[in-house]
């Protein structure tokens, strides 16, 4: 089974940002099963996702439409994983019939979730690292046309988007987080400093009298 280039998927910098974002095993969140609700309503495709790659594994962020007990489980190995290729090439995957494709016509996926037809986008960060793809998925061959690409283009934008602006809050909490450790700590020095002027000008006096 042909697997994506390890030096891209294992990269150590990528899977820093992909734990960075506190994206891995994460609940799911409103703003992304909306936008895989919408992919699969405007593409007309039974499944959606927004599927992370981790070393050894897909997470997925969002999911519409998955069997169980991938739904529950909310991952898969990478053997079952074509979005995995998508953050391999960086570049969108347009598969109209898995099973005669040569690049995943083995993967596990075929036959335990039933991927025939797949569009895969990807999902980079600005500096350009692969986080995963937002992908929709036919249980039967499908022709995707280009305005369906365009869509899905469009419609990852979004998806990382969403991701920007979760990575920025993070970072904002991170801040107030060390300036409230800060502020602690100043207090907490501050009401030492009492105590021992407090303990001097007591023991001045002692002297004196």
């Amino acid at each position: 089974m042909p697997y994506a280039a390890p030096q891209i998927i294992q990269n150590p910098d990528r899977l820093q940002i992909l734990r960075d974002l506190l994206l891995l095993d994460s609940p799911e969140e409103e703003p992304f099963d909306r936008l895989t609700a919408l992919a699969s309503k405007i593409v007309g495709a039974p499944v959606s996702l927004v599927s992370l790659i981790d070393a050894d594994r897909q997470f997925f962020k969002s999911a519409l439409g998955l069997p169980e007990p991938w739904a529950s489980d909310r991952e898969t190995p990478l053997s079952h994983s074509f979005c995995q290729h998508v953050v391999a090439t960086g570049q969108p995957l347009v598969i109209t019939d898995a099973r005669e494709h040569p690049l995943v016509y083995d993967n596990l996926a075929i036959p335990d979730l039933n991927v025939i037809g797949y569009l895969g986008i990807p999902l980079e960060t600005s500096d350009g690292y692969g986080l995963g793809s937002f992908c929709v998925i036919d249980g039967k061959p499908r022709e995707w046309t280009t305005e369906e690409v365009e869509i899905m283009r469009d419609l990852a934008q979004l998806v990382m988007t969403e991701i920007e602006l979760r990575s920025e809050l993070i970072a904002r909490k991170q801040v107030e987080e060390k300036l409230r450790t800060a502020l602690a700590d100043a207090e907490n020095a501050r009401r030492q400093l009492y105590r021992i002027t407090v303990f001097a000008e007591s023991t001045i006096r002692h002297t004196i009298t």
